[in-house]
């Protein structure tokens, strides 16, 4: 039977851009969306799994049921497990619940997706109830984020910011537990397409250059190209996500790892989407499940043996960043193969007093964090924070001991640098604004606060700046409501 008009609601959020070319679809903005990282629920069959899944959570372990030892939490990807879309079985889908069960077996693990979830979605389903497990499962995967980027068009730091909130709701309501963030996988379509999202009614669901109602005479190779080539249109905001939940890894002591997995689903070269991999370059096949799970295994395995998680990177000999490798290619909880915390430098001539504090800070801080010692001549930078190496494309052996204006160029305001120097030689607190760039050039708006670190006589010995940077095009490019959303 035809389907009805599509509700007001629903037509207000999606808009077709004119000369894009067939299918093309691009996600409206709406001044009323939850950002990335605030709790948002969905209606419809949305509420109906969600109850299965909290109902499962408390069942788990009770009355000789099996407990939960792996938990994986997502979108349509992590449904596909359970051979659903949307709670609805599919023949086609029975096959990927298969590899999960030949990886992870059902009486040991459980699979918590909701097809078109975005991050403020999970965000609310585990504030709800989906983790009130018994006994607390102990690996989480979760693999969540694409449609924040595909869909909503949201930026690689509110997504960034939506996933780490999830991540330290896990965190908090399964004490014990580690996680395992698997990143953005990969997806389609090719740099320089129209933006596009999977189908969804009354729209079509062939790539430009595919054959269609529309496009009665496609080019099989111009079709192949824009579906599978990569790096696609949303590379670069997935590789921007994932350094970031790299280096939150890194920062974690051992409570959250990350497995690289794109690999799994490219061609040698990476410059393609392997078809039988991912037919539709959103969600894995069946065969591309078990590549993805043959990369997710080890990890998962490694993490769930690793030594226990330290509340402070300063207790006993493990640092923040030492942990062993997880296995796999580029599996690692963070700093496999090296000193303890070498390649972010050293606290330790900061004063006890604040380092418990200050080292809890750097480890779950989203910003760039770096510590500069006062005492010494030019103030150069004695720690660093993962993210500052992801944030400005630094390495560790170009920032360490090293005065940071080396992050300064022709755009940084002159004024705003005298202030501050005068602020750092009073020993006072520093708020300001200025232009700083990343390695590459890009000009990053660095919205910047320098706090002095003071010794048990109140002698100024350090300076730590927490520097919120964004790029500057993108923030000349965004709403105004997300400016100022960024602004605080």
């Amino acid at each position: 039977a035809p389907l009805g008009p599509r509700p007001e609601a629903a037509r207000s959020m999606w808009a077709r851009r004119a000369g894009d070319g067939v299918g093309a679809v691009v996600r409206a903005r709406d001044n009323d969306r939850a950002h990335a990282g605030i709790p948002e629920r969905r209606v419809d069959m949305w509420e109906a799994l969600h109850a299965t899944f909290c109902r499962e959570a408390k069942e788990a372990g009770t009355q000789g049921r099996p407990r939960c030892r792996t938990l994986f939490l997502g979108d349509s990807i992590t449904e596909a497990c359970r051979g659903t879309q949307f709670g609805e079985y599919y023949d086609e889908l029975a096959a990927r619940r298969r590899a999960f069960e030949d990886f992870f077996p059902l009486k040991e693990a459980r699979a918590f997706g909701i097809s078109g979830d975005r991050t403020q979605n999970l965000l609310y389903r585990v504030c709800n109830g989906e983790l009130s497990f018994r006994h607390p499962p102990s690996v989480v995967v979760l693999c969540i984020g694409t449609n924040n980027l595909g869909r909503d068009n949201d930026s690689a730091e509110d997504t960034f910011l939506g996933i780490r909130a999830v991540v330290l709701e896990i965190l908090q309501r399964l004490p014990g537990t580690r996680v395992l963030l698997t990143g953005i996988l990969p997806r389609g379509p090719a740099a320089g397409s129209p933006l596009q999202m999977p189908p969804t009614p009354f729209e079509s669901d062939a790539y430009v250059g595919q054959d269609s109602p529309l496009n009665p005479k496609p080019n099989p190779k111009e079709g192949f190209k824009r579906k599978y080539s990569q790096p696609g249109l949303h590379t670069p905001a997935i590789v921007a996500v994932n350094d970031r939940l790299k280096a939150l890894a890194s920062g974690s002591g051992g409570s959250v790892g990350y497995v690289e997995c794109g690999y799994a689903f490219l061609t040698t070269d990476g410059g393609a989407i392997r078809p039988e991999l991912m037919r539709d370059v959103l969600h894995p096949s069946a065969e591309g499940m078990r590549a993805w799970f043959a990369v997710l295994k080890p990890a998962v395995d490694a993490l769930r043996n690793a030594p226990a998680p330290r509340d402070s990177w300063y207790e006993g000999p493990r640092a923040l960043g030492d942990a062993a490798s997880l296995g796999g290619d580029g599996a690692t909880v963070a700093n496999s193969g090296r000193d303890p915390g070498a390649h972010n430098g050293s606290l330790e001539s900061v004063s006890p007093g604040v380092r418990l504090a200050l080292s809890r800070l750097i480890a779950w801080s989203p910003h760039a964090l770096c510590v500069a010692d006062a005492t010494a001549k030019d103030q150069p930078i004695v720690f660093a924070n993962d993210n500052f190496y992801a944030q400005t494309g630094y390495p560790p052996e170009e920032v360490l001991g090293r005065n940071c204006r080396f992050l300064q160029g022709p755009g940084t305001d002159r004024e705003t640098v005298r202030a501050m120097r005068e602020a750092i030689a009073r020993g006072k607190e520093f708020h300001g604004r200025l232009m700083n760039y990343h390695k590459n050039g890009t000009s990053l708006v660095n919205s910047l606060v320098m706090s002095p670190l003071r010794d048990e006589k109140g002698v100024v010995t350090h300076f730590i700046g927490i520097q919120r940077l964004a790029p500057a095009k993108s923030l000349d490019d965004a709403p105004a409501e997300y400016q100022f959303r960024a602004a605080l």
